[in-house]
């Protein structure tokens, strides 16, 4: 029976991929989401007269996207082909062993027709020298009919594992075929997006002037950001330093709580607005149209609907609310040594002082008149550290 033990082993197998299976289809789903998402954004401001930067954006963010759910069905794939296989072996074990069982089974049905005589149970009891014999031939017998109940036992219960394993089988392949029809629509559709983004980048060419003055736009209020928050953070330390000792000791102790509960949420910290998706991620990126401009982002931008409300990703106190010509407000949210940012911000509903609670409204996202589209930048810092974003908040 050592190939049951197989089989055994085989099922775990089968097990342990419906599990990881699970986890693979929710992170598909968080994917599909997000593309819907990206989806609604890019019908909303398609009908722009000009082309946009944001559009570009959604359109290369979808590609990315797409990439990464043909990826996912990749992986499912030669998952499902891995299930077959061990499935395949499975039933193929399973049909050996029953036909293992059955055969030791007739063995014995013959047996006891040739012997049938001697089986007789009363007979066979009687006919013993003495009563240790006879006790002996009762147990004999009962053991002999409980094996023979045992393997009718067997016999059932492999060929009802069998018979799940084929059902098991059947649809798994099924599920394979889907998985395949899955797979070439997100090929197509990447073909598609692909050469709409092509045509996005031929119509920005064109408006090359104008992206230049954007650029420089974008490179401004970006620098002037970076300055006002390591102005603040500056200030708080030195505040700090000149505090009285107990005062300071006691501002550096609460700071730490909040700290290492922020920290502690890494990954986990909710969404800043309602819907949205990232059109421009952290980090240095090559510009679109010219060659060998890079564009720097110190946080993310998040494309979202317009008078989408702007929400504290964590318990913390307003550490500044200042305008910046180009970009309308920013809003500084301290959470111990760390420090969350919002630009593009408008309807403020908090001040310098105000202790805001996770998930508290602190104004709406500004949303242009002419391009429709509504973005929030929200940068964190770790004292004068950058941190992305994308990494400490949780998607949906």
């Amino acid at each position: 029976m050592k190939a049951t033990f197989f089989c055994i082993f085989l099922l775990y197998s089968v097990l342990s991929y419906s599990q990881s299976r699970g986890e693979l289809e929710k992170r598909r789903n968080t994917t599909l989401h997000e593309i819907a998402e990206t989806e609604n954004l890019l019908e909303k401001i398609k009908n722009n007269k000009t082309e946009s930067l944001e559009k570009y954006n959604l359109i290369n963010r979808r590609i990315v996207l797409r990439n990464k759910l043909i990826e996912s069905l990749n992986f499912d794939l030669i998952e499902v082909d891995n299930k077959l296989n061990d499935l395949e072996r499975v039933t193929s074990l399973l049909s050996k062993d029953i036909a293992t069982i059955k055969n030791e089974y007739a063995k014995m049905i013959y047996l006891s027709y040739l012997n049938r005589g001697e089986l007789n149970g009363l007979i066979y009891i009687l006919a013993s020298k003495d009563v240790s014999q006879a006790y002996k031939r009762l147990v004999y017998l009962k053991q002999y009919s409980g094996y023979r109940k045992n393997q009718i036992s067997i016999i059932k219960g492999v060929q009802n594992t069998l018979n799940g394993e084929i059902t098991e089988l059947e649809s798994t392949k099924t599920e394979k075929f889907k998985l395949i029809g899955a797979k070439e629509r997100e090929n197509s559709n990447l073909k598609f997006e692909l050469e709409e983004k092509s045509k996005s980048v031929a119509l920005l060419k064109k408006q090359e002037g104008e992206l230049s003055k954007m650029l420089k736009e974008k490179n401004r209020i970006a620098e002037k950001l970076k300055l006002e928050i390591e102005n603040v953070i500056q200030s708080e330390i030195k505040s700090r330093a000149h505090a009285k000792k107990e005062v300071a000791i006691k501002m550096i102790n609460s700071d730490a709580v909040l700290s290492n509960n922020f920290r502690d949420n890494k990954g986990k910290l909710p969404w800043p607005t309602d819907n949205g998706v990232v059109s421009n991620s952290y980090g240095v990126h090559p510009h679109p149209i010219y060659k060998g401009v890079k564009i720097t982002n110190n946080g993310i931008d998040i494309s979202t609907n317009a008078d989408s409300e702007v929400h504290a990703i964590f318990d913390g106190e307003v550490s500044m609310v200042k305008f910046i010509l180009g970009a309308n407000y920013f809003v500084l949210v301290r959470h111990g040594n760390f420090i969350s940012v919002y630009l593009n911000v408008v309807d403020i509903k908090v001040k310098i002082g105000d202790k805001v609670k996770v998930n508290q409204s602190i104004g709406k996202v500004y949303t242009d008149r002419d391009s429709k589209s509504s973005i929030l930048h929200v940068e964190i810092w770790e004292e004068l550290n950058k941190l992305d974003p994308e990494i400490w908040l949780k998607r949906i």
